[in-house]
């Protein structure tokens, strides 16, 4: 069976480990390869980690989450997941490839 190899870019460390911890990964044949705190770093370990999945906040400090996807536009993912306060410049996010978002604040329960 493949697995799936999901990064995390998120800054805010509550959200990004409960996306970590609260989603059953395994069962959505997906393995947590990373996590980043910031754009940049994010850039750093896609770059090095080359993951399948990229799950990332918009506003970040040092450098946003689509300005990193444009950073690293290069590097074929199967999926990216933007999470977001608010709507967010869709024609951008778009021509980046962007598969979905989710509107913050993430709802991890189950329905």
């Amino acid at each position: 069976m493949t697995m799936y190899k999901v990064l995390l870019v998120e800054d805010e460390e509550i959200i990004r480990k409960g996306l970590m911890y609260l989603v059953d990964w395994e069962k959505e044949d997906c393995v947590v390869v990373g996590e980043a705190g910031d754009g940049v770093e994010g850039a750093e370990k896609i770059r090095k980690l080359r993951p399948d999945m990229v799950i990332t906040d918009v506003r970040m400090p040092f450098l946003s989450g689509l300005d990193m996807l444009e950073q690293t536009r290069s590097i074929p993912y199967a999926a990216i997941v933007i999470l977001a306060m608010m709507n967010l410049n869709m024609q951008r996010a778009i021509s980046l490839d962007v598969t979905e978002y989710l509107l913050k604040p993430v709802d991890l329960r189950p329905s």
